[in-house]
């Protein structure tokens, strides 16, 4: 059911508006839902991975704190529901632009990166999703980097 529901809404272009049953476009939900099964996929959810997410959803759609809780924890539900990807990636595929698609991954290195410990299905979760999107190798080792980089200066400047 929640299937031909999602499909219906990929089939709409634009993604359709917020609405009281549908509090968020669907395009935000999916990415903080593939943001979330980053998260899980190495079999543990932390709290500080689900700060980090709700940190990347605030910056990256310019929310306040409670809307971007309430936005993960919308996404957790469905990240819950679905068995696959594919749709949350075909979502973002449809509505971002190729800018915003690289922002997606690199923020999906920043999440797997958030424990300090890559897990081999982080990796495959996050070069499935870019090579489903179309991004080259290069844009995801880039990206990956640039997460990289970013953790390490947000680490040194929480021992300063």
């Amino acid at each position: 059911m929640l299937t031909k529901a999602i499909r219906e809404l990929l089939a709409k272009q634009p993604g359709p508006a917020p609405a009281p049953d549908r509090p968020f476009e669907v395009d935000k939900l999916a990415a903080a839902a593939l943001m979330v099964e980053c998260a899980r996929v190495d079999g543990e959810f932390t709290e500080e991975e689900r700060d980090a997410i709700c940190h990347a959803v605030r910056e990256a759609f310019g929310l306040d704190q409670e809307t971007g809780e309430y936005l993960v924890a919308v996404a957790e539900k469905h990240a819950d529901e679905m068995w696959d990807t594919w749709l949350f990636t075909e979502t973002i595929k449809r509505h971002f632009t190729q800018d915003e698609q690289f922002a997606v991954i690199r923020t999906l290195w920043q999440i797997a990166l958030t424990d300090e410990e890559l897990h081999p299905f982080e990796e495959h979760l996050i070069a499935s999703v870019a090579r489903e999107l179309g991004l080259s190798e290069e844009a995801v080792a880039q990206s990956r980097e640039q997460a990289q980089q970013r953790m390490t200066g947000k680490e040194r400047e929480a021992h300063e």
